[in-house]
């Protein structure tokens, strides 16, 4: 790129003109001298000249500015934490067709925390036609971080107005999780090499050489890195030996003991406990313990060490990860920055007629887990109660589909399901998510409960032919099924969670040969997160599944194409499909989204 500047001096009797524009390749240049005809007028070795370099700008066709907004840490889970960077990267296009002229770019902080530092912002002189730039902006966090939610404004300013819309970062702070130190419990030797004893009772007596044994725990929620002991006597009628050493790294309710050698001699009294003292340090000076007095007597017995189990809970704090809010179409996120689909709006729907079922098995007793199926149905219920206006909605997990569940519930004799329907005048909608399982010579599908095992699919299971039968057979005025599911014979995948095959067969992946009665039958809409081949994804950043992912985000009001206020069941296939496909090949290949039926049906009126 060339930027074109102007040189300004105090001088003007050296140039015979105020300024001359001078090329460069870079804006970022160091100048160390300058010469005319040959004679220098400027060294970085003397007192310089003071020069000013200033862009001349000048109007002309206007640009227009794209942006691509990126925002990543040093550990990649999207949440900021004590003593961590990160970085916010814009890569900024003009594909106006006049040049962009003293763009400067800002990320201002609306939360401050005088712990978060963010890097200051940038001046892009000229961005020509068709050109790009990439505009990095660092994050660091501090020691003294506080946790909380930091929402970032980006700008993106042009010298003659032609700016870009604001977007938002929201960025998660926590704050840095102490390690706690504790002292768990001792024990007295008094037999063996290296003690003298005057009774062996796993007492301490007075005149005595005895080992103690000492119990110390990290009962704290971070690991205390290079941990040390030190164990000290504030008597000198008590001997300590041994009373410093290395202990290391300590995880998470990690127990560790050490020995030392005391020896209380005959002016010690056994009224209270001896003097001895112990202090754990780490490498961080956070939850150390200092000075902590022993709870040893002479005479008497200690108590029993009493370990304290421990479990990490930092996860409870990641549950909102870094995402961007952008309301313009020139300016988009990538994958890995996520919408909060917790957030449910509310919309001005209303289904008095209409009920829903949902369905979310994550754990089988004989096949892996469907990652996150659980939070799908979670969500999905919240969603279709606020958003599709449905109030009867009946909510399944995993354990409580066992069993004949499926027929129990969609049989159109005796299933439960067949007395909340009014033939003819009730809307029947269904989420399901979890496996779906083919048989071995892929002629069939089925849906399978948590209990369910391959040597017995067409016993346990509930063959997908059939349970769109059983859907007709109820009599409702219309059927919508979402599915969340492949029927490949692999479990469902992510970048953590690798497919696994479900019906033992090495190297084979089936495509069903389903009747597909939804085809013939205008009563049925129905919208599968992939192809009957295909593998669908896991989410991991959402903790969701792929196809519920978008789902979630169009019904948030995303998927208004053409901003009539008004969600379409054609306008939310095609937002969901064309958003799971570009996102798929991001994390483990091509998932296509499949939909048949009404696409003029109206979920949500906002």
């Amino acid at each position: 790129m060339i930027d074109l500047l102007y040189l300004y001096t105090e001088k003007p009797n050296i140039f015979p003109m105020s300024r001359i524009l001078i090329v460069i390749p870079s804006l970022f240049i160091l100048i160390t001298a300058i010469s005319v005809n040959g004679q220098e007028v400027f060294s970085g070795k003397s007192q310089p000249t003071t020069l000013t370099l200033t862009p001349q700008y000048e109007r002309g066709l206007p640009p227009i500015l794209y942006a691509e907004l990126n925002f990543e840490d040093d550990n990649n889970n999207l949440i900021l934490e004590a003593n961590e960077r990160a970085a916010l990267t814009i890569t900024i296009r003009n594909e106006g067709k006049g040049r962009a002229q003293g763009l400067t770019v800002s990320a201002i902080d609306k939360n401050y925390d005088q712990a978060l530092k963010i890097g200051s912002g940038q001046t892009i002189p000229f961005l020509l036609q068709d050109q790009f730039i990439n505009v990095t902006i660092p994050f660091e966090a501090g020691m003294d971080l506080k946790s909380g939610e930091h929402k970032i404004e980006i700008n993106v300013k042009e010298y003659f107005g032609y700016d870009m819309d604001p977007a938002y970062l929201y960025v998660n702070t926590i704050k840095f999780q102490a390690p706690q130190l504790a002292f768990s419990g001792l024990e007295v030797v008094d037999i063996g090499e290296g003690t003298a004893a005057i009774r062996e009772d796993q007492q301490v007596q007075a005149g005595e050489l005895v080992k103690v044994k000492i119990t110390v725990q990290n009962v704290g929620q971070n690991i205390s890195r290079n941990t040390r002991y030190f164990v000290r006597s504030h008597n000198e009628n008590l001997y300590v030996e041994g009373g410093d050493g290395i202990l290391g790294d300590m995880g998470i309710g990690e127990v560790k003991e050490f020995w030392v050698t005391i020896s209380p001699n005959k002016r010690v009294t056994g009224e209270i406990n001896l003097p001895l003292y112990l202090s754990l340090s780490n490498q961080v000076k956070r939850g150390e313990l200092i000075d902590y007095m022993l709870p040893l007597k002479l005479d008497q017995q200690p108590s029993e060490p009493m370990v304290l189990a421990i479990h990490a809970d930092i996860d409870k704090l990641y549950n909102e990860v870094a995402r961007f809010e952008v309301n313009s179409n020139r300016m988009k996120a990538n994958v890995g920055n996520i919408i909060d689909i917790r957030q449910v709006p509310p919309s001005k729907m209303k289904q008095n007629n209409a009920i829903a079922v949902v369905i979310g098995v994550e754990k089988y007793d004989h096949f892996v887990p469907a990652p996150y199926a659980e939070n799908d149905a979670s969500l999905m219920q919240d969603y279709i109660k606020s958003v599709l206006g449905i109030d009867k909605v009946y909510t399944y997990k995993s354990k409580d589909v066992t069993g004949y569940f499926f027929d129990n519930l969609f049989n159109p004799n005796y299933g439960e399901l067949q007395k909340a329907i009014s033939k003819g005048e009730t809307d029947l909608f269904i989420f399901y998510s979890g496996h779906g399982i083919p048989s071995k010579d892929g002629t069939q599908v089925f849906l399978i409960p948590s209990d369910g095992r391959i040597e017995a699919i067409e016993r346990q299971g509930f063959e997908m032919n059939k349970f769109y039968e059983d859907l007709l057979a109820l009599g409702a005025r219309s059927v919508t099924i979402i599915m969340d599911a492949c029927f490949s014979g692999s479990s469902r995948s992510s970048e953590a969670f690798n497919s696994e095959n479900l019906i033992a067969m090495k190297g084979v992946r089936l495509k069903p040969l389903i009747k597909k009665p939804w085809e013939e039958n205008s009563k049925f809409t129905v919208f599968s997160s992939s192809d009957f081949d295909q593998t669908s994804l896991a989410f991991d950043q959402a903790k969701v599944g792929l196809f519920t992912y978008w789902i979630c985000v169009g019904l948030q009001g995303k998927a208004d194409l053409n901003g009539d206020k008004q969600i379409s069941m054609g306008e939310l296939s095609s937002y969901v499909k064309e958003k799971v496909e570009e996102t798929s090949v991001k994390i483990r290949g091509l998932q296509e989204p499949q939909f048949h039926g009404n696409a003029e049906m109206i979920l949500a009126i906002y």
